[in-house]
């Protein structure tokens, strides 16, 4: 059960803007996804200029427009995209934008701070469960890649030259290990990644 938010003696049940809430998320939620901001590792990278939308939002003196033409020119600065905003992308954001209109329009102005912060962290826990899930993804799919080359986890070691590496390994380029390695498990890394097509997003969210 939802409680009400209090502030300064007044009494706002976070329930009566739930649905507004979830059509914000939602909508943010498909741009990010279909953004360079699909994975990270601070909350600055996973949120992308949604955190400013909030932000700005809040302020009271922005239009819908012009919050859409700030998010469009962080989104184009950024070196992933090249300049470039998908359809797909753009539509989502301006939709979540409009939704976030309309939610501030019924939130009274001493909730309205509480009210985005829930949003916002709403947002950021969907963003980094999706990137968990999908990292998870890749790991699963190298450990698949691996036992296609190696018979055991014996002649996984001896191809490596390491006693302790097994099958259930996540394929970081960004560690001291691959870096140094000039036999095969960089050979095997490479190749994996070679196989894939979203082989940039995947860079942006190794493990170290």
């Amino acid at each position: 059960m939802r409680k009400p938010l209090t502030t300064r003696g007044e009494r706002f049940d976070l329930a009566t803007v739930s649905p507004q809430m979830e059509a914000v998320i939602d909508a943010f939620d498909r741009y990010l996804e279909a953004s360079p901001y699909r994975v990270g590792r601070t909350k600055h990278a996973v949120m992308g200029p949604v955190a400013k939308i909030l932000e700005r939002a809040a302020a009271g003196n922005w239009s819908a427009e012009a919050l859409a033409g700030y998010a469009l020119r962080v989104h184009e600065m950024n070196p992933k995209a090249r300049g470039f905003v998908p359809a797909e992308a753009r539509a989502a954001m301006e939709r979540g934008i409009q939704e976030l209109m309309r939610l501030i329009s019924k939130v009274p102005v001493t909730a309205l701070a509480k009210v985005l912060e829930r949003l916002e962290y709403a947002l950021y826990y969907r963003r980094r469960k999706k990137a968990s899930e999908w990292m998870e993804g890749i790991r699963k799919e190298f450990e698949g890649f691996l036992r296609s080359r190696y018979k055991s986890v014996e002649a996984l070691r001896e191809a490596w030259k390491d006693k302790n590496v097994t099958f259930d390994i996540f394929p970081s380029r960004k560690n001291e290990a691959y870096r140094k390695d000039k036999g095969k498990r960089k050979e095997d890394i490479d190749a994996f990644y070679a196989s894939l097509v979203l082989e940039e997003d995947i860079e942006e969210e190794e493990e170290e």
